[in-house]
């Protein structure tokens, strides 16, 4: 299979029926670019400022912070989604936590002062950008209350229902750490929830 290029990757993840013809998509094809990750490269450093803006073409990556010597991660970003630090962005500030290729992956980065422009000023893509910043924050919502709300077993059935992807494809250390548990812990639960369903 031929590999797919800028454009397409691009006008899936923002799921379009047909290519905007305008100037700004023009400039973004220009501006923009395609970068490959092996899996557990580090993408973002932490303390680090980046100055770009990534959009997941494919595979899985995650935000990972450490407190008291234990690695946590805060999420995972899969094809779609905008993987980015805000404070970064809109603060010039450096990184908190870092970005990793739990999968090979490939992504979109788009240089964080056109993404600003696009998003306060862009007629086409300012329609997008706002949109995928809408919906990253309901995401974070829904992701919060998980953790906050759930018990461990509940956190698990949320992510096979709503993210079998990465239960499928990430190693269980990782699932672990975004649960907050130890892996022995996931797997154990794991087999008593597959016990119940047998």
């Amino acid at each position: 299979m031929k590999n797919k290029s800028l454009e397409d990757h691009l006008k899936r993840i923002f799921n379009l029926r047909e290519l905007i013809q305008d100037e700004e998509w023009k400039n973004l094809l220009r501006n923009s670019s395609l970068k490959s990750f092996k899996k557990n490269d580090i993408i973002l450093k932490r303390n680090f400022r980046y100055n770009d803006v990534l959009f997941v073409a494919e595979g899985i990556l995650a935000s990972e912070f450490t407190v008291n010597e234990k690695t946590i991660i805060g999420r995972f970003f899969q094809t779609g989604n905008l993987c980015t630090n805000f404070d970064n962005l809109l603060h010039q500030a450096v990184s908190k936590y870092q970005i990793i290729s739990i999968t090979s992956s490939t992504v979109i980065s788009i240089p964080a002062s056109d993404f600003m422009e696009y998003y306060h000023n862009g007629i086409s893509l300012g329609k997008l950008f706002r949109k995928t910043i809408l919906e990253i924050i309901a995401e974070d919502i829904l992701i919060t209350n998980v953790k906050l709300l759930y018990e461990k077993n509940e956190m698990i059935e949320f992510m096979r229902t709503y993210y079998p992807d990465i239960t499928q494809n990430v190693p269980y250390k990782y699932i672990a750490q975004f649960l907050g548990i130890a892996p022995e812990s996931y797997s154990r639960i794991l087999k008593q929830s597959h016990r119940k369903n047998s």
